[in-house]
């Protein structure tokens, strides 16, 4: 059976690592592990910016204009949901840029986050007390919204797979049997990976200190 290419080595790494450090993030939260959640924190915020940057740089399934469209569009492809769309449908990508702002939110939030205690956000005394304490409080308040979001955009994966079109094994794949006339384009995932070590190091050399490198 003949495969078709549909998403390159970094958009596959970025859904990977995401949920792996999503659930590092939640479980150094929950156990009130900080030099890990940090560190977790640094990696997924390095990893979020690089995926800002491949969605406009990178490859043809991967970039925000290739699969934005109208809301109009978005409903005309819910009344025939069985088109075959390499990539993003039209619909599924308001939830990617839902979650994505979710994610940037819970991300940003947490560098003005405190516990009261022992452990501060990196940026927390470069703005005011009381705008510290609302980003602190958004950062709770958020993560259940991005909860929430996983579980719909996971729920989805699994209907489109009941349904035929197994998305979850063509994430990690990259490939997929639905055949589709659109001839792709992809750039090399080096680009992006080399952007996101650097960007690691980057925060962890300001704000890990010498007790992280």
């Amino acid at each position: 059976m003949t495969k078709f290419k549909v998403w390159d080595n970094f958009t596959r790494i970025y859904h990977v690592s995401q949920l792996i450090l999503l659930a590092l993030l939640w479980y150094s939260g929950e156990q009130g592990d900080f030099d890990l959640h940090f560190i977790c924190g640094y990696t997924m915020l390095a990893l979020w910016i690089s995926r800002l940057f491949w969605g406009v740089f990178g490859s043809q399934t991967s970039r925000f204009s290739y699969f934005l469209a109208s809301p109009v569009n978005a409903l005309r492809w819910l009344a025939k949901p069985h088109q075959a769309f390499p990539g993003h449908n039209p619909l599924a990508a308001y939830m990617i840029i839902a979650l994505l702002l979710s994610l940037g939110m819970q991300l940003i939030s947490g560098l003005f986050a405190t516990d009261d205690v022992l452990e501060e956000g990196p940026l927390i005394y470069s703005v005011s007390d009381s705008l510290a304490e609302t980003l602190d409080s958004l950062h709770n308040s958020n993560f259940d919204v991005l909860l929430g979001l996983i579980a719909i955009h996971i729920i989805a994966a699994l209907v489109h797979s009941w349904r035929g079109d197994n998305v979850i094994k063509t994430i990690i794949t990259g490939y997929t049997h639905h055949s589709h006339s659109v001839q792709l384009r992809f750039r090399s995932s080096w680009i992006p990976i080399a952007l996101w070590l650097s960007l690691f190091l980057l925060f962890g050399y300001l704000w890990l200190g010498d007790d992280g490198f």
